[in-house]
């Protein structure tokens, strides 16, 4: 990725990637992805991007978007990556860099070459074996193309907790301003809700940051359904972009989230970047133990593989 020629042409479309410095594990948890995924949505509408796919993997995203001019990709990129690093490094501890310097970039012109892509990062959940079929991943948001709580039930606002529908208006407050959702305010809007409640405020959330450009993405499809049932039955492919390539699951790194979970990180899981040396030494024996975790992801998990 480094070093290579950024290209414009405006009837493209670009798939970038951009993964973890080393490939270590960047996003911990719901709250991780929240941040994240918000401040993408407002640096989108920001820099007036117009994005047909986003997926979040444990320490890399992609995403497809209508080819912008090669500065204002940069600004949008740049600003997504490093507005989310600052905040992870403070509430995690954390110091240095987050993201590798480069993001790999590639122009996608013609129908065909779109929706091999759009498939690419549909699948890319289903091909680490975290989900069967795509649209059943969250974090990669096909199934909010086509409903806002695929996820949880509906809510009834009548029905729901004072709690709860403080929190909506919180979130629509925030929406209105065209304002990200930081770490506290993310705690505080989760607070004290139940289980259920804490599935449809994600459920809430997501739908109403959502960044896709569902007109542009389903011009390339019959309808949703089509779009789904080409996304599952062609997992599409990238040769213009130079990324790891292993063919194990990610399924350990959510084991070992969930080893966290029963832990005193628990209420925040990525404070365990900042824990001593010591202390890392005896989780990774643990999850040696208890997860399937190979010993290269042990290390990603810990930001201990340098």
């Amino acid at each position: 990725m480094r070093g290579h020629r950024r290209k414009y042409n405006g009837e493209a479309f670009e798939h970038v990637f951009q993964r973890a410095k080393q490939y270590r594990v960047i996003f911990y948890s719901s709250e991780d992805r929240l941040v994240f995924y918000t401040i993408f949505s407002i640096m989108a509408w920001r820099y007036g991007v117009s994005v047909l796919a986003l997926a979040l993997m444990y320490n890399h995203y992609h995403t497809l978007f209508k080819s912008v001019l090669p500065k204002v990709r940069a600004l949008f990129i740049g600003t997504v990556t490093s507005t989310y690093a600052k905040a992870f490094n403070r509430d995690s501890g954390h110091k240095g860099a987050l993201f590798e310097k480069a993001y790999g970039n590639a122009l996608k012109l013609g129908e065909k070459k779109v929706r091999t892509t759009v498939s690419y990062c549909y699948n890319n959940s289903s091909e680490k074996r975290l989900v069967v079929r795509a649209e059943q991943d969250r974090w990669n948001f096909l199934a909010y193309i086509d409903n806002d709580h695929p996820f949880s039930e509906p809510i009834i606002l009548e029905k729901a907790s004072a709690r709860l529908r403080a929190a909506l208006k919180e979130v629509d407050a925030h929406v209105a301003d065209h304002a990200y959702l930081r770490y506290g305010c993310i705690r505080r809007l989760f607070g004290g809700l139940s289980a259920r409640e804490k599935e449809q405020l994600t459920d809430y959330i997501i739908s109403r940051y959502l960044p896709i450009d569902k007109e542009l993405l389903l011009s390339f499809y019959k309808d949703y359904d089509s779009m789904v049932m080409a996304i599952n039955s062609n997992t599409g492919s990238e040769y213009d972009i130079r990324e790891e390539y292993r063919n194990d699951s990610d399924e350990p790194y959510t084991q070992m989230i969930k080893m966290l979970s029963a832990s005193s990180f628990a209420s925040n899981p990525h404070r365990i970047l900042s824990a001593s040396p010591e202390m890392k030494a005896r989780i990774a024996s643990v999850l040696r133990r208890t997860t399937s975790a190979q010993e290269y992801q042990i290390g990603r998990f810990l930001h201990d593989d340098s």
